[in-house]
């Protein structure tokens, strides 16, 4: 039986004890395999009934088969899997060593009905950040889910000494402003190829929407070249970890070692997520004694959306 989640079912979570396993899903702020939250996270959900986050559940008999959870990220539009539970897959330690026939068809069906809960909240497209050789990456895509590119973390620390901008035309690091909003969209549009803007928004709204739930509370700066955005650094910083990301024109690749060495000199441990199209940030920070310590695939399925008027429906130019 597939269900979005009830308060019975935040119920026999807690007296069953599940999910026991590690969570499949790897959101940017999480290392993988960590394990849920306490029980008592899921009957909390389960009475506030929020329209920022939908939880479906899978029960084969008394067996928590699945359970799949999607939050939304900065605007309606985009939503992302952020807990993700398959019982007895290879990896996890919790049910039975092989799956009865049948269950992948339920896994397939439980993440089907998870986007479609999505959508039903305004969610254009859902996304699903896996280990990138993970066995349940077939069960995904069979969904409905789209491997678009994959991703490798580098982690290293700082601290070097910032030397500044080393153009003479540009201008920065300055603090990002609320202004900048559009002319980051656009060296976003300039910096990513086309395959994955079609993945992660096309759009300002889209794009707006699908930032990262923590990346209002990031520092952000840019580099400014003959009055246009050509560089971007975000870093956001908590328990003695930085995490950073960075955007560079193509045309202006000189801005790159200025804005990295602007982020190693945040003392501590670092940990920088690189998509494989921006394979001069990976060698960069592998030049400065980065390593590579795991690999991600992110996976995104697109979402029919509702039609809120007769006659009116919202589609992409």
């Amino acid at each position: 039986m597939i269900q979005t989640l009830r308060i019975s079912d935040a119920l026999r979570c807690i007296l069953l004890n599940a999910p026991r396993g590690p969570n499949l899903a790897c959101p940017r702020e999480g290392p993988p395999g960590v394990r849920y939250p306490r029980n008592t996270h899921l009957w909390k959900e389960s009475l506030a009934q929020s329209r920022t986050r939908v939880t479906v559940v899978w029960w084969d008999g008394l067996t928590l088969g699945g359970l799949a959870s999607a939050r939304i990220r900065s605007g309606p539009r985009v939503w992302e899997v952020d807990r993700f539970y398959l019982a007895g897959l290879a990896g996890q330690d919790s049910g039975p060593r092989s799956q009865p026939d049948g269950w992948t068809d339920s896994w397939v069906n439980l993440l089907e009905r998870l986007a479609q809960a999505a959508g039903e909240r305004g969610a254009e497209r859902v996304f699903l950040r896996l280990a990138g050789d993970h066995p349940g990456i077939p069960v995904v895509r069979r969904a409905g889910f789209f491997p678009y590119f994959k991703e490798t973390l580098l982690e290293g620390a700082g601290v070097e000494p910032f030397q500044g901008s080393q153009t003479s035309d540009s201008t920065g690091p300055d603090v990002r402003l609320p202004e900048d909003d559009f002319a980051l969209f656009q060296l976003y549009s300039a910096a990513t190829p086309l395959p994955v803007r079609e993945a992660l928004g096309l759009t300002f709204d889209q794009w707006q929407d699908a930032q990262d739930p923590h990346s209002r509370r990031r520092r952000q700066w840019t580099v400014s070249h003959n009055g246009r955005i050509t560089g971007w650094l975000g870093l956001y910083s908590h328990h003695q970890e930085a995490e950073g990301e960075v955007l560079v024109h193509p045309a202006h690749p000189e801005t790159l070692p200025a804005l990295l060495a602007l982020a190693l000199t945040q003392p501590g441990r670092h940990r920088w997520l690189v998509p494989d199209y921006q394979p001069q940030v990976a060698a960069e920070l592998e030049r400065r004694g980065f390593q590579p310590t795991a690999e991600y695939t992110m996976l995104v399925t697109t979402v029919a959306a509702p039609v809120l008027q007769p006659g009116m429906a919202p589609m992409e130019a």
